[in-house]
């Protein structure tokens, strides 16, 4: 098994910690093959018969699992069990659990085979989603385990802090290694991509109710402080739990903070059914190649139903919708024919956000998405996985409201050499002030040398591609290579467009 180096360091301090401990590597960086790596390191030490054990928050990934183990470490199919719903195998060498029917299992069955004299891998895969209280049920053998038994852990995540951190690190270990994004697009582990942050304008009557909400809210929020003034220390994680704590509490305080709450939830509504995010997401599908795989998260499953229909009538038979109230079968069917290419456009909710491993994916959409770093981080590194050309990721965000800028903060896109192209979508078109210059210079000199509008209209709508594909960004060279590799006519006039503007912008036009 080929492992990137960042793998192999981080099994080494994996071992040092007694082959226990909690890896936070950026999705789409194999944590999967380390795992599985992981596996092997383990049958070479071990004196023991070992047990794995594997336990996925949601079941598409039990299938990924299962798959992932047949084919890397070439285990025989009878010696895989799955463990979830009405399907129960049990006592095979490698368990793959799905965490909502492992609660009341899984402990049961690790101490079992611990007291049979077995060695036991316990891999938690996306671990942040085990501190609940519920879920975390299934580290009770911890308690009453020998100390000294043959028991190895492993926590998978991209993002393994959470508010309850001891609840998963007291029974997988602490944060062995940690592999971020920078130097994952350094080692060239994931792929280069072009981010798009892209500004949204309010229509007249969502920004008055909008505005009306933020003053009830302001109130709401001045009238607490005084009654709290440590609200005015906390850093904004801790002001919401707070307020949410505070909420459940009796009294005029409580009552206040409910408020606030509501109206909280009902700004950020608005915000998510934001009237321009529809025409905005179809003008980026439509400026696409007809051919590009695209992944389009939303938030809310309303949202993403009025997407999807959509995109259905203007591209039948391509898109396919995801959720978590469709049942497992019709989901399970929906990813089955994304990844073999039947359907090419992937509408979802938070129910993807994890673990789907697509490396066929050309462009992503984040049409809506809340301020959970953890959920912004997923949903980059599901469409990052390494392929030959960039990728381009687009974030759209109302301008006017307190959505974040930044799809990812703290992303340091100049010393990692991302693109960042920051546009704004008014009344149907997206507008950059940098290369409307170059628009200008272009079809300026074309019109000098033949003005013929019907050509400068075409040409027009190409420029306008060329942006929203991020071709302007490519070197003179790549351009004329795939001018030159392209031999359909429609193909040959887009990228002489698109050298038109290369060319503006190097100053040689």
């Amino acid at each position: 098994m080929k492992l990137h180096e960042w793998q192999t360091e981080c099994l080494n301090s994996w071992a040092k910690n007694n082959y226990r401990g909690i890896v936070n590597a950026v999705t789409g960086s194999g944590k999967t093959t380390l795992a599985l790596a992981a596996i092997q390191c383990l049958h070479e030490i071990v004196d023991h018969e070992l047990r794995i054990k594997i336990v996925v928050p949601q079941t598409f990934l039990a299938s990924q699992w299962k798959e992932e183990i047949k084919q890397q470490l070439g285990a025989a199919r009878a010696d895989i069990g799955v463990y979830h719903g009405k399907h129960k195998d049990i006592g095979k060498k490698y368990m793959i659990y799905v965490v909502n029917s492992a609660r009341h299992s899984l402990a049961k069955h690790v101490l079992s085979d611990l007291n049979n004299g077995c060695a036991v891998l316990l891999i938690a895969d996306e671990c942040h989603h085990y501190g609940s209280m519920e879920n975390n049920r299934i580290f009770d053998f911890y308690k009453v385990a020998d100390q000294n038994a043959p028991y190895y852990t492993l926590g998978l995540s991209a993002t393994p802090e959470i508010a309850n951190f001891i609840a998963i690190t007291t029974p997988l270990g602490q944060e062995v290694h940690h592999y971020d994004f920078g130097r994952a697009l350094r080692d060239r582990v994931i792929n280069r991509f072009i981010l798009y942050s892209i500004s949204l304008d309010l229509t007249a009557t969502e920004r008055v109710n909008y505005i009306e909400l933020s003053e009830r809210l302001s109130h709401c929020l001045a009238s607490l402080m005084k009654m709290h003034p440590e609200l005015k220390r906390m850093a904004p994680s801790q002001f919401f739990a707070y307020l949410s704590k505070l909420s459940r509490q009796e009294g005029e305080a409580a009552s206040i903070a409910h408020a606030a709450t509501q109206l909280m939830f009902k700004r950020k509504a608005l915000c998510h059914m934001a009237t321009e995010r529809l025409p905005c997401t179809l003008s980026i599908v439509n400026a696409l190649p007809t051919q590009s795989r695209i992944i389009l998260f939303c938030e809310r499953i309303k949202s993403a139903e009025a997407l999807y229909h959509s995109l259905a009538e203007q591209y039948p038979k391509q898109a396919g919708l995801y959720h978590s109230k469709m049942t497992d079968d019709i989901r399970q069917d929906v990813l089955e024919r994304y990844k073999r290419g039947a359907l090419r456009l992937l509408v979802c909710c938070k129910a993807l956000d994890e673990g789907l491993n697509i490396p066929s994916t050309d462009a992503g959409i984040i049409v809506s998405t809340t301020s959970s770093a953890r959920q912004r981080v997923q949903r980059l590194g599901r469409m990052l996985r390494l392929s030959k050309k960039a990728k381009q990721i687009y974030y759209l965000y109302v301008g006017e409201s307190s959505e974040e800028r930044e799809f990812v903060t703290g992303l340091n896109t100049s010393a990692d050499n991302i693109p960042l192209i920051a546009l704004r979508y008014l009344e149907r078109v997206f507008i950059h002030p940098e290369y409307e210059k170059l628009r200008k210079n272009v079809l300026e000199y074309v019109f000098r040398r033949r003005s013929d509008h019907a050509l400068l209209s075409a040409l027009n709508q190409n420029l306008s591609r060329a942006l929203l594909r991020g071709d302007f960004l490519l070197s003179e060279s790549q351009c004329r290579e795939n001018l030159q590799n392209t031999h359909s006519i429609s193909g040959r006039n887009y990228w002489t467009s698109v050298l038109y503007v290369i060319l503006s912008r190097l100053g040689k036009l």
